[in-house]
């Protein structure tokens, strides 16, 4: 059968990375590959002699696939530079590229799906479901919620169904419609974020795939307010060559809401909830229509089999673990902005 794996650029508390590790492995993954963006020991530690599991750090070979063997100063150009790199290296017949806030969700082992997919697909794509919440309680762990999914009607009718909230959303969505990509290996291709490339200088999606009718994308944008705060603080004033990051307008609007609501925990709170809150009305007719599913989400569970109660996945230990992890972008929206992350970490 087909063997494949998954590989993530990542900057987040250990915890995150090794629930990400976990669960994939979990569903079946032969190889998880993780480049830490920059140095996180405590994240080394707990995946140190973890079988199937290859701890990498970005920009460890130089950058010598790249243009002038230089750190990509985008994000994303990272990614698609250290996913390309395992893409071509590998054993594997696929390779999923996502994030460590995006899991694999499989109704049957993947390699069967895979197995049946003929060689003129380069690809398979991962369409995603979105985590929302229908409370503002937290959960005993940081993956409880509903997820919504595209929606493909929503420039006619989205306004009328969310009112203002709509204008931080696109097809239904905070976050990206795109999906992520489970690439053959062994062509010469190269991952970008959402789809591979023919060969690392394309920028078109123009090789053949189909969407995968066996698994989807679970995105958490967001594993508690605080975590989705300072995400959008941290799109908000990046900056390359001087210029802001070119997002979509309903992206855009997050950060800016964010930026001018910085120094307001209570408004931030509000703006989150607008973003990923979903009433009990609107969960019921979206799951009408299914545009909302309620699935069992065993993320914690996999990982506590891996690594036992060396992981704290609740949402107070995660926060308490992301201010430390965050505690160089803090002091900078503190300066920027007056923003204290104390009102917003969750209790």
């Amino acid at each position: 059968m087909p063997r494949w794996g998954v590989v993530a650029t990542v900057d987040e508390p250990a915890a995150l990375v090794a629930a990400y590790a976990a669960h994939h492995l979990a569903i079946g993954a032969s190889a998880v590959h993780v480049f830490l963006d920059r140095p996180n020991p405590e994240a080394e530690a707990l995946l140190a002699g973890v079988e199937k599991v290859f701890v990498h750090h970005s920009g460890e070979d130089g950058w010598v696939r790249g243009w002038r063997s230089k750190r990509p100063a985008r994000h994303q150009g990272r990614q698609k530079y250290n996913a390309t790199r395992i893409l071509d290296e590998t054993d594997l017949d696929w390779l999923i590229h996502c994030d460590a806030d995006e899991y694999v969700s499989l109704e049957r082992p993947l390699e069967w799906e895979l197995a049946k997919t003929g060689p003129q697909k380069a690809w398979l794509r991962l369409e995603v479901d979105e985590r929302c919440h229908v409370s503002k309680a937290p959960g005993a762990d940081i993956f409880g919620g509903v997820f919504r999914r595209r929606w493909n009607g929503f420039k006619e009718e989205g306004l009328l169904f969310y009112g203002l909230r709509a204008r931080y959303l696109n097809k239904g969505l905070a976050g990206h419609v795109a999906g992520k990509p489970v690439v053959r290996s062994g062509r010469g291709y190269a991952i970008g974020v959402h789809f591979p490339l023919s060969n690392w200088d394309s920028k078109v999606n123009d090789l053949p795939y189909r969407p995968s009718y066996n698994g989807r994308l679970m995105h958490f944008d967001g594993l508690t307010p605080l975590h989705f705060i300072l995400k959008m603080l941290r799109r908000a004033t990046t900056k390359v060559t001087g210029e802001p990051v070119p997002y979509v307008g309903s992206r855009r609007a997050q950060f800016d809401a964010a930026a001018l609501r910085a120094d307001d925990p209570v408004e931030l709170l509000r703006l989150w909830w607008d973003v990923q809150g979903i009433r009990d009305y609107e969960a019921e007719e979206l799951e009408a229509h299914d545009l909302l599913v309620r699935p069992q989400v065993t993320i914690a569970e996999e990982t506590r089999a891996l690594f036992g109660d060396r992981v704290d996945l609740s949402p107070a230990g995660f926060d308490r673990a992301l201010v430390a992890h965050e505690a160089e972008l803090i002091a900078r929206l503190g300066a920027e902005f007056g923003f204290d992350p104390e009102s917003l970490m969750s209790k």
